[in-house]
This record gives structure tokens, sequence and C-alpha cells, in this order.
């Protein structure tokens, strides 16, 4: 189409071309068909009985399926590089991270250990000053109800009266120092919610655990070792079979078939399944019919939503591909000039750590 708009802008037209001209720039193609129908019919005299409008409908949409099927195929790519790198990372860096990781978090959990038993004391001590406290009102209680019970002027009631008064005074010292005691746990409890050591702790319990969680499931994974050639006989097959039963491209009536094979698809994909993925094509090529949308939808109404569903589509795509490329973990990539020796330095560092911590907790322990 290009190539021949190119031509006819190099020659003299009239207002009606210049129409259709911009009807194809601006991808509108059941309008330009249509306009291009009535051009012909006005200069010679030939009537078209076709359906100009859905030709031009099916066409549009057939375009924007294929721009959805190479947006697609660019973001599985990036997102393909990603998981493979993160794949390998595991595989050749996995077990020295998983080390430090845990160690990192035997000594944290001693450094907190200590932290949460200098608490524990204080508030033993606390709860120890509390009861002496406690102890006194009681004995108050008991002295008062016993002065109740004796003459005010006799000798017994004189003695427990001086008793009860230095007990009085005894309690105001015992309370005070239990306030010191209570504001200072208060204090020591406030510094261990806020402490480094202890958000650090409880960083560290997660990391290892998450780290564990994904280490183990990369290692669980059945991966195949495949040459060049069988990677690009991969990508091809898988590339063929994705535009079979791409969710957004086949009929309305697939669409959840479509899901479930796309899934099974990249499944295989990601373990580099190659016979996997070149039975699900052939699978997908054996089939009755066409599933593509364009190839089956015959209503107008219907084709125009397709095109409008295709377009936001389109939208969604090209924000997840710049999301990717933009991405840190992506450009982290992108900067690798020979990974051999990146995951070596990376484990040369890795070790020097380990190294350092094991002295670390040898010296706590």
């Amino acid at each position: 189409i290009e190539l021949q708009v190119m031509k006819i802008k190099g020659l003299e037209f009239d207002e009606d071309v210049l129409s259709i001209l911009a009807s194809l720039d601006n991808l509108d193609f059941s309008s330009a068909l249509v306009a291009i129908d009535l051009y012909l019919s006005k200069k010679t005299g030939l009537v078209s009985y076709e359906d100009k409008e859905l030709q031009g409908l099916r066409f549009e949409l057939k375009m924007l399926e294929q721009q959805i099927q190479q947006l697609s195929e660019c973001q599985n790519g990036y997102a393909t590089e990603i998981e493979d790198f993160n794949t390998e990372y595991n595989l050749k860096l996995g077990e020295i991270i998983q080390q430090v990781l845990v160690l990192r978090e035997k000594i944290l959990h001693h450094q907190f250990q200590a932290k949460q038993q200098a608490f524990n004391t204080s508030t033993a001590e606390y709860e120890d000053a509390k009861k002496e406290v406690n102890e006194i009102k009681r004995k108050i209680n008991e002295y008062e109800e016993a002065l109740e019970e004796l003459n005010e002027f006799s000798d017994e009631y004189e003695k427990l009266q001086e008793e009860l008064e230095n007990l009085q005074h005894e309690l105001l010292e015992k309370q005070r120092k239990l306030n010191k005691k209570r504001k200072c746990v208060k204090e020591e409890k406030d510094k261990l919610d806020d402490d480094k050591v202890s958000k650090d702790y409880q960083e560290a319990q997660e990391d290892s655990a998450q780290f564990k969680k994904e280490y183990l499931s990369v290692l669980a994974e059945d991966n195949f070792e495949l040459d060049a050639e069988e990677m690009a006989a991969l990508k091809l097959a898988y590339r063929k079979a994705s535009k079979l039963c791409h969710p957004d491209l086949v009929s309305d009536k697939l669409k959840e078939q479509a899901h479930t094979i796309m899934s099974e698809l990249n499944a295989a994909r990601k373990k580099k399944d190659l016979k996997a993925v070149e039975a699900i094509l052939l699978s997908l090529q054996t089939g009755v019919g066409s599933n593509i949308a364009s190839d089956t939808i015959k209503n107008k109404d219907l084709l125009k939503a397709k095109i409008i569903e295709a377009k936001n589509t389109l939208i969604t795509l090209k924000d997840g591909i710049n999301n990717l490329e933009q991405s840190e973990e992506y450009q982290n990539i992108k900067k690798i000039e020979d990974k051999d020796s990146y995951f070596n330095e990376l484990n040369e560092q890795l070790q020097s750590e380990l190294n350092r911590l094991e002295i670390a907790y040898k010296a706590l322990v």
C-alpha cells in the first residue's frame, strides 16, 4: 500500500483521490475501499456488488491483528530474555546466595536475641517491683482494717499506726521506683520496635524464605538444553503456534480454549521443550478452518467492535513493552557484555561476603 500511495502522490490527482489517500494514511481502510469503489464506478461506469465496507473492516482488522502478533512477539521476547537470565542466575549462583542469606539471618537473629534478652530482663525487674508494690498495698489494707477494730487510744493502736505510716512511706518510694522502671521498659520497647537490627532481622527472614522458594522452584523445573539450531526452531515454532492460538486474535467463541493452549505453549517454551512446542503447532495447523477473527467475522458491527478491541490491545502491548524495556532488571541485563565473566565476578563477591559473615558469626557464638 505504501509503495502504491507513493506512486499516486507523484501524479496529478483530484480531490477524491486526495480524500482516499488521507484515509489510507489514517489506516481507515473501510472508508478508503468504499471511496475507491465509488471513484472507480464514477470514472469507469463499472459497478461492484462486493460489500466494500465489510471488506475494508476485515482488512483493517487483519492489519491490526498483524500488529498485535508482532508486538506480542516483541513483548514475549523481552519477557523470555528476562526469564532465561533469572533462571541462569539462580542455577549458577543460587546455592551460594542461599548460604549468604541464611548466615545473615542467623547473625541478625543472634543480635536480635541479645536485644530481646535485655528487654526481657528489664521487664522482669519491673514485674518484680510491681509485685513488691502490690504486697505493700495488701499489708496497708490489712493494717487499716486492724486499726478499725482497735481502741484509738491504746498502745497497740499507736504501734500499728506507726507501722502503717512506715508502710505508706515505703509504698510511695516503691511506687516512684516502679514508675521509673515502667518508663525504662517503655523506652526500651519503643527502641526495640524501631530498632534497625529488629527490622533487618525481619527483612532477612523474608528474603531468605522468598529466595529459597524461588530457588527450589527453578531447581524443580525440567529445562532442556538446546543448541543454536534447535533454539531457532523453537522460536519459529512458537511464533507460528502463538499466531494461531493467541487469545487476542481468535474469534470470541474460542478465546477460553486459546487461553488454555497459550498457557501450555508458554510453559513449553519456558522449559525449551522443542518437541512439545512443535506438537502444539502441529495440532493447531491440522485443526479445521481458520480461527482468526478477521477471517471468520462477517458482521460489520462485530468487526467494528473487534477493531476497537484490537486498538486497545495494541495500546496495552505498547505500554507493556515500554515497561519491560525501561525496567531496571532489563536495563541491567543489557549492560552485561559477557555473562560468564559477570557470573564469575558475582560468585567471587558472594564468596567473599560469605567468608566475612562466617567470621562475624563465629565471633558472636
